[in-house]
């Protein structure tokens, strides 16, 4: 038997001991109460005191936090929320409390813990001056978080697209032109707003009913296309996600949003279509007068062809003068302003031909609108003139309209041009991408315009040059 009680010493015995110890280091921990009571517990509303005890000494000190008597329980230490029992304003009300009380006694708890205090040294009014101030603190901190979440989404929203922010998809700061749209969409949604007398109000934006009210809006007051809403959508979300992040509380009902538009019916031009605007005689058709004297209408026409011939954007268009042109191997080497990656795209005769006429030095291209307008009259002077039928929902209506193709040509039918005019001369679709700079295949077919009956004579054309080997040994009848 004493053998069985040594062995029991010898495995417990250790254990015993460092759990006395730890009892006894932290002796100071375990004697310090804190608990929370009410000032005046017989009247509607009360404030909350925090009390302290340790040793003899005892600190009673006001959290200012106003408390509904009636949701007061004073076992949990905590406000009581219920559907039931109380009004929604109470409960978040009392949800604000004890939100508040969790994390004062943390607090606390730390500085009782720390070696700012001593169990038996530490005077009665230091403690209290230094709850009184940690309380201040944390009131300083809840009253600023409520100001700042008392501003408006759309006030928030706009300071949100001036911050420098730094896209983590791309490691790269947002640039202008991806401002420049979330510009467009915030004021949209101030005129939804303004036109429904909808409150701007972010539970405005996270209701169930948002879809449905805004896309109504859209189509019944402003006539927009469905990409429009679905493009509104896709620069809302990210904006409502990093509300959430700053501490605003939102339903989730937002995330159902639909943010990617629809495939649309696009044109691009052959490569006859192209050769026929880059031959225009523009000064012939000035002396006729059928183009303004004052037109800037033969730049645009200049610097779309080289759109057409190398897949450029506007904005790379616009930075030509920034771009290496390697003439003796024919090469045009450009950062591209939208991904900024270097691509490497070969010099078309057209091209190396405009190179010479502006001596290396192009020119910009004026606004947006007014370029698509040059393209338009150059095409219809060129006499792109088929008849094209797109599907089109705009205003909630699907419906078929025809349009003479020069009235769809715009700066990005250059881009959609030379990706599908290189898809029809059989290029490899990686070799294109390595020009266009498109990262997905999926987001690259997007840009392929090629019609049922071209895919057939491709098709076809491959057939027959499978089967001419076979014609000439005469074995295909």
């Amino acid at each position: 038997r004493l053998r069985s009680v040594f062995v029991q010493f010898l495995c417990f015995g250790p254990l015993f001991w460092s759990l006395w110890s730890l009892c006894f280091l932290t002796k100071i921990k375990m004697n310090v109460h804190i608990n929370y009571t009410l000032k005046e517990p017989k009247k509607e509303e009360s404030l909350l005191y925090v009390r302290c005890r340790w040793n003899s000494n005892y600190v009673k000190v006001s959290t200012r936090q106003q408390v509904i008597v009636a949701t007061w329980d004073n076992t949990q230490q905590l406000c009581i929320t219920s559907k039931e029992k109380f009004t929604d304003r109470t409960n978040r009300q009392s949800t604000k409390v004890n939100k508040f009380l969790k994390e004062l006694s943390t607090r606390l708890t730390s500085y009782f813990n720390s070696k700012d205090f001593d169990y038996d040294t530490t005077p009665q009014e230091i403690v209290k001056s230094r709850i009184q101030g940690l309380i201040e603190v944390f009131v300083n901190e809840n009253k600023s978080s409520d100001e700042k979440k008392r501003i408006t989404p759309i006030d928030f929203f706009k300071q949100y697209v001036e911050q420098k922010r730094i896209d983590p998809h791309t490691g790269r700061y947002i640039n202008e032109r991806t401002k420049i749209h979330q510009r467009t969409v915030i004021h949209r949604l101030e005129q939804f707003l303004s036109d429904t007398n909808t409150p701007n109000e972010f539970s405005t934006f996270t209701s169930k009913k948002f879809d449905a009210q805004f896309t109504e809006w859209c189509y019944s007051v402003k006539n927009y296309k469905q990409n429009t809403v679905y493009a509104t959508y896709g620069v809302l979300k990210p904006f409502l996600n990093a509300a959430k992040e700053e501490g605003f509380e939102l339903d989730d009902n937002y995330k159902k949003l639909k943010g990617k538009g629809v495939d649309v019916d696009a044109i691009y031009l052959t490569e006859e279509e192209i050769e026929r605007i880059y031959n225009l005689d523009i000064p012939s058709l000035i002396k006729q007068g059928e183009i303004d004297v004052k037109s800037q209408i033969e730049i645009s026409r200049d610097l779309f062809i080289i759109s057409c011939w190398t897949a450029l954007r506007r904005s790379d268009i616009n930075q030509l003068n920034k771009a290496l042109f390697d003439v003796e191997r024919k090469m045009i080497i450009v950062t591209a302003e939208k991904t900024k990656k270097q691509v490497v795209i070969p010099m078309h005769p057209m091209v190396f031909a405009l190179w010479n006429k502006y001596d290396g030095k192009f020119p910009h291209l004026c606004d947006k609108g007014k370029t698509n307008d040059h393209l338009r009259e150059c095409a219809r002077h060129a006499k792109i003139d088929d008849d094209v039928r797109i599907v089109e929902n705009r205003g909630g209506k699907v419906q078929t309209l025809t349009y003479k193709k020069y009235q769809l040509v715009g700066m990005h039918t250059g881009r959609r041009s030379f990706a599908t005019n290189m898809y029809k001369r059989r290029f490899p679709t990686i070799a294109i991408m390595r020009l266009t700079g498109h990262t997905t295949e999926a987001n690259f077919l997007k840009y392929i315009k090629v019609t049922s009956e071209e895919h057939a004579a491709m098709m076809s054309e491959e057939f027959y040059k499978a089967m001419k080997p076979f014609e000439e040994d005469g074995k295909v009848d």
